[in-house]
């Protein structure tokens, strides 16, 4: 069964996917059934051979091969009598799954369709479509592969096929309501939009793609942003723990110190008061028996003894050693002052802290997000409105009333001709000039080809064709030639990327002129030791500096657009 069935592949028409009936070749080798073949030519109106697609200038005169169709009737035969002999039909197809275009014929237990009629306006799985091949009113219809809802690529007013659209109603229609309705609109032929349509697809689908590139870049750097937010804070947080650890065991150390000094002057008190009590007791001791011995005087009739032995009062040498002032509360009263003023103290730094943290929580709006890269804080720092200058601008150039875009106009106009104006380079300055500090402006490329974007000193050359946009002219640029961008410095720099949106930064100072890629968000080329002060050399511009003579020159930003027509303008987009 394997062979017969790959033997039946081999026997098939491509158009209608059966058994080759009255079968005829092509000039180009092919072949078909003869009615499938010149069907299919008088409906697209183009003889064109539907495998290989060549296509031939005269209709060719088709005529059956008679030895192949001889092998198809045995090829048939052989089929009949394998499926019993008699049986003749075809086997009967598989049922139609959930996804598939169902038979429109079949009553009972829906077959899956092989091809829909456009004249039909119905489905046929194998069994049913046979009709369409035998028999000869039908043999003209154009079958197509099985597609449902047909009744949509019908006109149902006149019951023809829709072969052409209205792009004025956008609105597919057929010959007849081309001819009665739409006569004045424009219509065009279903190929012919379908075309249009595919166009408009691929462009959609770039812009789209160009879109979702960079919402890409800021979701990475929406997450670079929380990865640094989060890795500063832990940061921040390890340095809290240590700092107050340290403050701790600080507090500690000097806590153990404090005790261990009143320990020892409390041991040296006791000491010295052991020592006075002990003399003390000696002392009281002495004086008990004088005292002892007054009393056994005192009681005596002796008088003789009393005047030969009266014994002296005893000195009190105790007398001479007073008790050390008591200092406790003093100690306790001073340690208890320093620590609640340690403590205020204290307490107030970080209470200034805890402030400053919160400020800074509550100045990041969610509103208006900010990218942590090199070029989120130039634009967050340095962005400066910039506009053009019309009375710069070469007579072929275009400016905007809001002199925020320009274009060429390609054919000169009729312009005063003041001498700021370039007469030969498609060149315009910007209206603001610098000649101190640091800024930063923006310019849309999207769909320019050839352009230069930059800054220049105010004393460019503007009339004649003698104009070179380097450094050691006072010119600072970035353009894109054939294709390519590069940094017009001495010799070119080739870039590796042609941007689509720059930014440029500028440091008067410190003598730098950098460019970056907006959508990239990384910068792509920098000039540096750059002189801004025209017709000063090194030597002499630090000359200059030395004597206290320095004449700063004003620096303005360039453009030239794309000279070619139908493109959008540069553009300086709004702060």
């Amino acid at each position: 069964m394997a062979s017969a069935h790959s033997l039946e592949e081999q026997f098939q028409c491509s158009i209608c996917l059966d058994v080759f009936v009255e079968p005829v070749s092509t000039p180009c080798g092919h072949n078909f059934c003869q009615r499938c073949i010149t069907g299919c030519w008088v409906i697209s109106g183009v003889s064109r051979c539907p495998l290989c697609q060549e296509t031939f200038t005269r209709t060719p005169e088709l005529r059956v091969n008679t030895e192949f169709r001889d092998i198809l009737e045995l090829f048939k035969k052989a089929r009949a009598g394998s499926d019993g002999g008699g049986g003749g039909g075809a086997p009967a197809d598989a049922p139609a799954g959930p996804q598939e275009v169902a038979c429109d014929v079949c009553s009972e237990g829906k077959r899956k369709a092989v091809k829909s009629c456009l004249v039909c306006l119905a489905s046929y799985c194998s069994a049913h479509l046979k009709p369409h091949h035998t028999g000869q009113a039908l043999k003209w219809h154009q079958l197509i592969g099985p597609v449902a809802s047909l009744e949509d690529r019908a006109c149902r007013k006149h019951n023809k096929l829709k072969e052409f659209f209205c792009r004025t109603d956008q609105s597919c229609v057929c010959s007849a309501c081309f001819r009665d309705e739409h006569v004045e609109h424009e219509v065009v032929s279903l190929e012919e939009e379908l075309k249009e349509r595919k166009t408009q697809l691929r462009r959609v689908k770039r812009k789209v793609e160009k879109t979702l590139k960079n919402d890409t870049i800021r979701a990475h750097a929406y997450q670079n942003s929380i990865k640094h937010g989060r890795q500063e804070v832990e940061k921040l947080k390890a340095e809290t723990v240590r700092s107050f650890a340290a403050l701790v065991a600080l507090i500690e150390t000097k806590k153990e110190k404090l005790l261990e000094l009143l320990e020892e002057k409390q041991r040296a008190a006791e000491q010295q008061s052991a020592e006075l009590l002990r003399q003390l007791q000696l002392e009281i001791a002495a004086k008990q028996k004088v005292n002892a011995e007054l009393e056994e005087l005192s009681q005596t009739e002796d008088e003789f003894r009393l005047l030969q032995s009266l014994p002296s009062a005893a000195s009190s040498s105790i007398s001479k050693h007073f008790l050390p002032k008591d200092q406790r509360l003093q100690h306790s009263e001073t340690l208890r002052r320093t620590l609640e003023n340690l403590k205020e103290t204290l307490n107030d730094q970080l209470d200034g802290v805890i402030r400053e943290v919160r400020l800074r929580k509550d100045e990041e709006s969610p509103e208006f997000p900010t990218f942590d890269d090199a070029l989120g804080k130039l634009q967050d720092l340095y962005l400066t409105e910039v506009t053009l200058d019309p009375d710069t601008a070469h007579p072929s150039l275009v400016v905007s009333e809001d002199r925020t875009r320009v274009k060429d106009g390609v054919f000169r106009r009729r312009v005063p001709d003041n001498p700021s104006r370039f007469d030969c380079l498609h060149l315009v300055l910007g209206k603001e000039g610098f000649s101190s500090g640091r800024f930063y402006f923006e310019v849309l490329l999207e769909g320019q080809n050839t352009w230069e974007v930059g800054v220049t000193r105010e004393s460019i050359q503007r009339k004649g064709a003698e104009v070179s946009l380097s450094p050691e002219n006072g010119c600072w640029t970035l353009g894109s030639y054939w294709g390519r961008c590069q940094a017009n410095a001495n010799p070119p720099v080739i870039l590796p990327k042609k941007p689509e949106s720059v930014g440029v930064f500028v440091d008067y100072e410190g003598g730098s002129v950098s460019f970056y890629d907006l959508d990239a968000r990384a910068q792509i080329y920098s000039f540096t030791r750059c002189i801004f002060t025209a017709g000063t050399s090194p030597g002499g511009f630090f000359h200059q500096i030395y004597t206290g003579f320095v004449t700063k020159s004003r620096i303005y930003p360039i453009f030239r657009p794309s000279s070619e027509a139908g493109v959008a303008p540069l553009q300086i987009p709004p702060l």
